[in-house]
């Protein structure tokens, strides 16, 4: 049936003519490009923000690990300094100290060279054995040693010794005795001595440049090694960067690099780490760099791969997340991550007034394994530690890599005698773990500080692990030197 007059004029007036019908597309149309082009803009400018945050923070990790590195720098020395001034207190404070015995404390410390003296300053013994120095007044010509006559504990700048005059670096503390006030000390060459170990072995990072300088830019140790006597020698252009930032790009003859310093407290002394930037940044450079703005471009041809990029970026962001709070070579959580965690379980057990322990853990003998075995076999010992670690703790405690051969492990709600426990396990475990094909018939051999507290802070609390942990390991020493 044909419609009426009437229907087919009310038909005819509510739909729009062709011109109406164009302007509306026209104007979706651009509306969809204006929508378009927004979202695009805020993708790219998404894309921008994201490599410079990034940038950002990996700037903020070097700077980080720096200061991080060098805290550990003055931590070692601190506890160096403690211990020979407990030593020396122990065996040096007699009214007359054998030759014999000077030179077994010398021994004990791995130092090539030491001094002993009196409340006036003068020479009570000498290694190497120089008995021309025997009652010489030689505390002002060394600053370390004024210092400590003045009942100051003191690190010196790379200085002769006065024997040999041969570069060293010297730990120098003043004890109490009966006879007045003595002074102890130990020196170390700036060459292969226990300092070079520290930055060769411990502060250790592929691809960086480690020196560890004094006040007058002398170098008391580098990684890796150098026969450069002073950082202006070794890198010339790194040397005058570093003097006017603490942070910053310099760049070289080959490469451009950024650089990192920080002063090791309690010292003259000062880390500085450089790193190639292609080193530094190759976590968004290349591909990681170049996908997003592939996406991008694909997105804005085809106006479809909005979803896409988004997952991408968000992708991207997840990635860079867990690679910031996870170590690369055992999975466990990194120092960084670890703090947080410690930060909160401090909190809650100071909030509920329950105890949290925590265990500091050293790998003993470490260093031999890398030397006799290879690095390979250093990084398996590492994740060997780390799987034990999975497998021995509960579901809430927090297990991490806290800097080289050092872990952490952070007890929520665990007592000391927890936290005995579960140092012991992770101790038997890790000295059954099978390691023959890398000649290790005994597993891992571990030494573990531990320490419990209700009310503490995350700082007061480490220090507490940290010291427990020193004090094991100076009684193997002393057990192993008896032995």
């Amino acid at each position: 049936m044909n419609p009426s007059p009437t229907n087919r004029a009310h038909r005819l007036s509510i739909t729009p003519p062709a011109s109406l019908r164009h302007e509306a597309r026209r104007r979706s149309s651009v509306l969809a490009t204006v929508l378009l082009a927004v979202l695009m803009a805020t993708i790219a400018t998404g894309i921008v923000l994201t490599q410079q945050q990034a940038r950002s923070r990996i700037l903020s990790n070097l700077a980080l690990r720096g200061t991080t590195s060098a805290t550990f720098a003055s931590t070692f020395l601190s506890q160096q300094a403690d211990h020979e001034r407990e030593t020396a207190q122990r065996f040096l404070a007699a009214p007359h100290v054998t030759p014999q015995r000077f030179q077994m404390v010398v021994a004990a410390f791995g130092s090539g060279s030491a001094v002993l003296l009196d409340s006036s300053g003068r020479v009570l013994d000498v290694v190497p054995t120089d008995r021309s120095l025997l009652g010489k007044p030689i505390a002002a010509r060394y600053a370390h040693l004024t210092a400590a006559e003045h009942g100051h504990l003191a690190i010196s700048n790379v200085v002769p010794s006065a024997v040999r005059k041969l570069p060293v670096t010297a730990v120098a503390v003043p004890f109490a005795t009966p006879q007045g006030r003595r002074v102890f000390s130990a020196a170390y060459g700036v060459s292969g001595s226990t300092l070079g170990a520290l930055v060769d072995h411990t502060i250790t990072y592929s691809q960086h440049e480690v020196f560890l300088e004094d006040s007058t830019g002398h170098l008391i140790a580098a990684s890796p090694a150098g026969h450069a006597s002073t950082l202006s020698v070794a890198d010339p252009e790194l040397a005058r960067a570093v003097e006017h930032s603490s942070l910053g790009s310099v760049t070289g003859a080959h490469t451009a690099s950024t650089f990192t310093a920080a002063p090791v407290r309690g010292t003259p002394w000062r880390l500085v780490i450089a790193v190639p930037d292609n080193e530094l940044y190759s976590s968004i450079s290349g591909w990681t760099q170049t996908i997003p703005w592939i996406v991008f471009g694909l997105v804005s041809v085809l106006g479809l791969g909005l979803v896409v990029l988004f997952a991408r970026l968000s992708a991207l962001s997840e990635r860079m997340a867990a690679s910031a709070r996870t170590d690369s070579l055992t999975g466990l959580y990194n120092r960084r991550a670890v703090e947080e965690h410690l930060a909160r379980a401090a909190a809650s057990a100071r909030r509920h007034v329950q105890p949290m322990s925590v265990l500091m853990i050293d790998l003993d003998r470490f260093k031999q394994t890398n030397d006799r075995h290879g690095h390979a076999a250093g990084d398996r010992v590492l994740c060997a530690v780390a799987d034990c670690m999975r497998d021995g703790l509960r579901a809430e405690d927090v297990p991490g890599r806290w800097g080289g051969d050092e872990f952490i492990v952070v007890l929520p709600s665990a007592d000391e005698l927890e936290a005995r426990a579960v140092a012991t396990r992770l101790q038997t475990a890790a000295a059954s773990y099978d390691l023959l094909d890398i000649g290790l018939s005994e597993g891992v051999n571990m030494s573990i500080g531990s320490a419990t507290a209700t009310i503490t802070s995350a700082d007061e609390i480490i220090q507490a692990a940290d010291a427990s942990l020193y004090e094991e390991k100076s009684q193997r020493t002393l057990a192993t030197a008896a032995r």
